[in-house]
């Protein structure tokens, strides 16, 4: 399956309101195009979200029906030497399922860099996948967590992702690396004007 160029593959799910209205909407597998017969999602419910009312009227066993995969985001082994990621909330599937194909591929030496923002401790979505990955490669990949009401015993970033967090836990520009961003829509709005004032050409940034 190595090398393989196309590490996102998103799907669009349909369900139905708590109104009876249809909703399409895409989510990211946290699963790779290796992991044959099957994908996985991480969902975060929300009291008023339309999708979020059909997923906590199913049951196990129940049906639902997936348009996909698209929206792929290409990508080649040793294309860059670095990554830089910029996550916020459920932002963070795309970039776990990138993280994963990059450190997986025994043949894929990148490094990859991760600030996670969330709100609180409890909001940070697949910690102990991510915290497992650190660990089994350590040499290639770093995360850093921010979170505005951190616990409070908390050794992580607080408050809004700064410019100084990004000088100091992402690459810095050069031709050979790439900064992704994923999360709502006004922190990608707030690191996009951050990374331009940064020096990071719009060749460098990629935006889900």
């Amino acid at each position: 399956m190595w090398p393989h160029s196309d590490l996102l593959f998103l799907r669009q799910l349909r369900g139905k309101d708590s109104q009876g209205e249809e909703v399409i909407k895409p989510y990211t597998p946290t699963t790779l195009d290796s992991d044959v017969g099957y994908f996985e999602l991480v969902i975060k419910m929300y009291p008023q979200g339309r999708m979020s009312h059909h997923f906590r009227e199913m049951r196990e066993g129940d049906y639902m029906a997936v348009k996909g995969p698209k929206g792929r985001f290409k990508y080649q082994p040793g294309e860059v030497r670095a990554f830089g990621m910029l996550a916020g909330g459920s932002g963070i599937t795309p970039m776990f399922q990138v993280t994963r194909a990059i450190l997986e591929n025994p043949i894929d030496k990148t490094q990859v860099h991760l600030i996670y923002a969330n709100v609180t401790y409890e909001d940070i979505l697949l910690k102990d996948e991510i915290d497992s990955l650190a660990k089994n490669y350590p040499h290639r990949f770093k995360v850093y967590y921010v979170l505005n009401n951190p616990p409070e015993v908390w050794n992580g970033g607080v408050g809004f992702v700064s410019k100084e967090m990004i000088q100091a836990h992402l690459p810095a520009p050069a031709s050979d690396i790439r900064i992704l961003r994923c999360g709502p829509p006004p922190m990608n709005k707030a690191m996009a004007a951050h990374l331009d004032a940064l020096g990071y050409t719009s060749e460098m940034q990629f935006q889900f």
